[in-house]
């Protein structure tokens, strides 16, 4: 469904649900229905909330409170679990609202959508690879943002789930002895998803397959970038063992 589909249909359906629940008749000035508006969505009905923050960005859209009916509309998507309609209304305020207070706040929020919308590891991980644009895009902009220490949280969890999807692969082609297929899986997770368990598993992972085909000293690389890294004792451990391996 188009964007504009999909708003039009999310709104008619949040005023049938406000006519359902009672909503009152939309006040008659724009501050009064804002206030009615935070006053709906502080009690946590977030649908009349949702309808009368739409019907004040249509009544005055030029208003200088807009970016912040436009921000609250999306809040009550987020608040009611419809990520994919709080992404889009965040972005409406992005785009046009680009000088609002708001747009830190949004541009984390529609990571945060992006994420809550992916899928377990072994699914297509468009949904995540698009949070991580969202996140990075964030770290960018804002380096020293109010939301900057859960970026960086979610930055490394959606890494550790790239790369348990890439190593799984790896995994595979090394079960079918195809090496360079391993090394090019390996590599992704080496070079775009650090700090994971799959992360140092890649790189013995690498060198294992170096190591079968005489590339000793390349092997041994992979192992001591494990050694010099912050990975787990066990890791650690296997690093020092193929190290001495290699070396015989």
């Amino acid at each position: 469904m188009r964007r504009g589909a999909l708003r039009a249909f999310a709104f008619a359906t949040l005023l049938l649900a406000g006519c359902i629940g009672g909503m009152p008749k939309v006040p008659a000035t724009p501050d009064a229905v804002l206030q009615r508006a935070q006053d709906y969505q502080r009690s946590g009905k977030n649908v009349q909330a949702g309808a009368l923050y739409q019907k004040f960005l249509e009544r005055y859209a030029g208003h200088e409170r807009a970016d912040f009916a436009q921000y609250n509309l999306a809040e009550t998507h987020f608040a009611d679990g419809d990520y994919e309609l709080a992404a889009v209304d965040y972005q409406v305020l992005i785009s046009n609202y680009g000088y609002s207070e708001y747009v830190d706040d949004a541009l984390y929020k529609i990571g945060v959508c992006y994420w809550k919308q992916a899928p377990r590891a072994e699914r297509d991980q468009q949904k995540t690879t698009d949070a991580l644009n969202r996140f990075n895009q964030y770290r960018q902009t804002f380096p020293e943002g109010d939301h900057i220490k859960d970026v960086e949280a979610y930055v490394k969890e959606i890494h550790e789930r790239l790369a348990k999807k890439e190593y799984e692969a790896a995994r595979w082609y090394f079960r079918r002895k195809n090496g360079a297929a391993v090394i090019i899986y390996c590599d992704k997770i080496i070079e775009n998803y650090p700090d994971n368990r799959y992360w140092g598993q890649a790189l013995l992972l690498k060198g294992e397959v170096l190591l079968r085909r005489g590339q000793n000293e390349d092997a041994i690389s992979q192992y001591t970038r494990v050694l010099d890294s912050s990975m787990d004792d066990n890791l650690k451990d296997e690093a020092e063992r193929r190290i001495r391996e290699a070396r015989r």
